[in-house]
């Protein structure tokens, strides 16, 4: 009993709770630093679409909404642009068939060239000229609002909306039927590293990035048609992919860049 006794005192000494805390601290700051790492890792690749809706208009002044988008893929110093190619089959005004083609864009940042490739299995890409292609498929070194041009600033709101600012424009002068009655312009903090921008000057004066615009355009009547136009909009966003597996993408880039 006495022999016992004295190897549990011993071990009382050695391991005392100050050491226990010690060792306990440790194995936090090692597992938050796992955590950091880990979620650094998972936003080594990220992808951004900028989504544009617009309306097509019959004969008869009603309409239906035309959805198109773009995305970016963004990897160590490269982008992979990803163009989404509709091809359909009619037979007189039936669609039988809808097929959807992705074409893609490498280009490694500050480099004026690129390659084209039809798809992700393509060994060799076609070289092309980054801003004869991006400003085409992608409104690269486009501003698709300039609050400078003609609007006056009516409401202001921060911290609304998930977004840090809400600001709405009236149109002041309506030279024709091209300017919008109203525009909406969301502003946020997040995706400032993406090479996508809606408006590149406010982005710069406002020191945040453009994440959505919209443009809204008063029912009205329009000469050569009978009927009048309804409300309607032109919507452009950007919004980033949380759920697509872009490990493809990573593989690409990587087996590129060799």
């Amino acid at each position: 009993m006495k022999k016992q006794k004295l190897i549990n005192d011993k071990t009382n000494k050695n391991f005392n709770p100050k050491m226990l805390g010690c060792i306990f601290g440790l194995i936090t700051s090692l597992l938050c630093s796992l955590s950091f790492i880990k979620m650094n890792d998972s936003k080594e690749v990220t992808k951004t679409y900028i989504l544009n809706s617009f309306p097509v208009f019959k004969n008869d002044a009603s309409y239906f909404m035309i959805c198109d988008s773009v995305a970016v893929i963004n990897y160590k110093n490269y982008s992979l642009y990803e163009f989404a190619d509709i091809y359909t089959v009619h037979k007189d005004t039936t669609i039988l068939e809808k097929k959807i083609v992705n074409r893609y864009f490498l280009h490694r940042k500050k480099e004026l060239y690129g390659y084209y490739y039809d798809s992700l299995e393509d060994k060799i890409g076609k070289r092309m000229k980054m801003d004869s292609l991006l400003t085409k498929r992608a409104y690269y070194n486009q501003s698709l609002f300039d609050s400078t041009e003609g609007m006056e600033l009516i409401t202001s709101q921060k911290n609304i909306e998930g977004y840090e600012l809400i600001e709405k424009y009236k149109c002041e002068t309506k030279i024709d039927i091209t300017y919008p009655d109203t525009v909406i312009v969301y502003y946020s903090n997040k995706l400032k590293n993406v090479s996508f921008t809606l408006s590149k000057i406010m982005d710069s004066v406002k020191k945040m990035k453009v994440q959505k615009t919209r443009a809204i355009y008063n029912s009205q009547f329009i000469q050569g048609y009978p009927n009048k136009f309804p409300t309607y909009e032109y919507r452009f966003e950007l919004k980033e992919d949380n759920v697509s597996n872009l490990e493809k993408y990573k593989r690409f880039i990587d087996e590129k860049r060799k």
